[in-house]
């Protein structure tokens, strides 16, 4: 583990490895419980791959409100100085976040900026029921903090590179289950202090964040119904009941919170609703979504880089985006757009391609960054892409083809299928 001060503190994620501490809190769950077990224990896989808790606490956290429109939160988490923005669900940034992420952040450090640590507040009355302390192989730590503001809504922070006395109070004499696996080239170990009942009032500081570029907001309600992805049974248990914490605030907490919520550097703000963003961008019959590298899938994969997304930028959707990982051969992890034709073949927007038995041409990459404002990758030729059913995707890139050249239009034994 990494080497840990009295007062909590965790040696800071140096910049370089900032993208192996994402993977790592943001993996999947390799056992998925049954909807059951999920309101009974206090789950510890949403964000990382663990076991229930033997114990169940959480009947003594009172039930949510049966309206999920009662505001559970008042407190915006991060004082509103310090940080630059909230970032809406759906972010993008391969090899990490292929799919659109499921999670909120608070954007706190520009890139080549030290991160400075602020305290991060309970947004409403709730406690805490669990706590992981993650250490990387080359030095880096932090913890990740699970809060429930009542039985049925989990939320969880991430980033955050200290707790507070309090917290650590709470975890003196408790022996944590720890495990450790290698992800990317690098060790990392989760030991989880599961069992606790921390109660926490609204607005009270609970830790320091971030260790890196930001605190992670994530929400999970199971009071909604599930997000309608096509295949659920690639997905954890806990993947399609993520939602935008934004719609738990109070009407004037939220307001506020809005006014910066956008691109993570701080401009421009997103203007579409939902507001708060979204993660879930599969449209059934069409290329628009999430696909998946066969047999690599989010319940059981700790390594997401072969994967693809085929959808719109977090801050302006009508932005098409390719988030592609490692599995497309001649093409760099990252992100691709380009400018949307309205008909033909070409540079169709990825909910009109469609197991039509034909197959689409992009070309003419654009350089200019997103509304997001994440980089863009530039290809020197074209993707092609079809799909031969409604559940597989065929892609290719051509280096040097042209989409005016319909001997280009060919697919060889370098492409990729992906799947549902």
């Amino acid at each position: 583990m990494g080497r840990r001060s009295r007062n909590g503190t965790l040696r800071v994620v140096p910049a370089s490895i900032f993208a192996a501490a994402l993977i790592a809190s943001c993996a999947p769950a390799s056992n998925t419980p049954t909807p059951e077990a999920t309101v009974a224990t206090p789950i510890v896989a949403a964000t990382g791959a663990s076991q229930p808790s033997s114990t169940d606490r959480l009947g003594e956290i009172p039930a949510c409100p049966a309206d999920i429109g009662t505001p559970l939160f008042d407190t915006i988490p991060v004082e509103l100085n310090d940080f630059i923005a909230f970032r809406p669900l759906g972010f993008m940034s391969p090899p990490i976040h292929i799919f659109p992420a499921k999670h909120s952040a608070f954007s706190m450090t520009l890139p080549g900026n030290e991160p400075v640590a602020k305290p991060v507040r309970a947004p409403g009355q709730s406690w805490v029921a669990e706590i992981w302390e993650i250490s990387v192989g080359t030095g880096a730590a932090n913890y990740q903090v699970f809060i429930y503001p009542c039985r049925e809504v989990r939320l969880y922070f991430g980033h955050i590179a200290s707790l507070s006395e309090k917290l650590m109070a709470g975890l003196s004499g408790d022996q944590p289950a720890c495990s450790s696996t290698v992800e990317t080239a690098a060790t990392f170990t989760r030991c989880r202090h599961e069992d606790l009942l921390i109660p926490l009032e609204s607005g009270e500081p609970f830790g320091m964040g971030p260790d890196t570029a930001g605190v992670d907001f994530g929400l999970i309600d199971f009071r909604r119904a599930p997000a309608g992805f096509i295949v659920p049974e690639h997905y954890d248990y806990f993947y399609p009941y993520y939602a935008s914490p934004l719609d738990y605030f109070t009407p004037e907490a939220r307001r506020v919170l809005e006014s910066k919520t956008g691109s993570v550097f701080g401009d421009p703000l997103r203007t579409t609703e939902p507001i708060g963003g979204t993660y879930m961008h599969d449209i059934p019959g069409t290329a628009q979504g999430n696909w998946f590298f066969p047999g690599v899938y989010l319940r059981d994969a700790p390594d997401v880089s072969p994967l693809l997304a085929l959808a719109h930028d977090y801050v302006d959707p009508s932005q098409p985006l390719f988030s592609i990982g490692t599995s497309i051969q001649g093409v760099n992890a990252g992100l691709y757009t380009f400018r949307i034709e309205n008909q033909g073949l070409v540079n169709r927007d990825f909910s009109e391609v469609r197991a039509d038995g034909q197959t689409y041409c992009y070309e003419n990459f654009s350089q200019e960054r997103p509304a997001g404002g994440m980089p863009v990758g530039q290809l020197r030729g074209i993707l092609l892409v079809s799909m031969p059913s409604d559940t597989t995707l065929k892609i290719e890139a051509v280096e040097g083809g042209s989409c005016a050249e319909s001997a280009s239009w060919v697919f060889s034994a370098n492409a990729t299928t992906f799947e549902r």
